[in-house]
Order: C-alpha cells, then structure tokens, then sequence
C-alpha cells in the first residue's frame, strides 16, 4: 500500500469516528484548498462547530477531528 492510500485510509477512519460521535462534516475544494465545517447538536439546542481549512483532505479531516475532540474536552470541563 502507497503512503498516499494509507493517508486517504487514516482520514476516512477519522471522517467515520467523527460520523459515530454524530458529527455532521461538509468539506469543498477552494481553489488549492480544502475548507471544512463539522457540526454537532448541543444538549442546549444549539450546535456546537468547527471550521478549517488545510492544503489536502486528510489534513482538513485531521484538523477538524483534533478540533472538534478538543472542544468536547472543554465542553466537558
């Protein structure tokens, strides 16, 4: 397996985990770059998101799962 296909697996496993803990994620081409949006419902009625954009996909998706496990964290806090 290429490093290339190895990367685009640990980002769909990423893209699936954020799925599982019911995040929605939308994700476009801009140009050169990726932009993202991953949002979740709050208890409070409100959604809770995350925005980013990164040269390639997997880098967006790694962001938007680091970014949206961090603000969990701190939700929870």
């Amino acid at each position: 397996m290429t490093p290339q296909a190895i990367a685009e697996r640990e980002g769909m496993v990423l893209l699936g985990w954020l799925r599982l803990l019911g995040w929605s994620v939308v994700m476009e081409r801009d140009g050169a770059r990726w932009i993202g949006l991953a949002q979740r419902p709050d208890t409070g009625g409100t959604d809770f998101r995350v925005s980013g954009s990164a040269a390639s996909r997997r880098e967006l998706v790694s962001l938007l799962f680091s970014r949206a496990i961090q603000g969990q964290e701190l939700l929870a806090a």
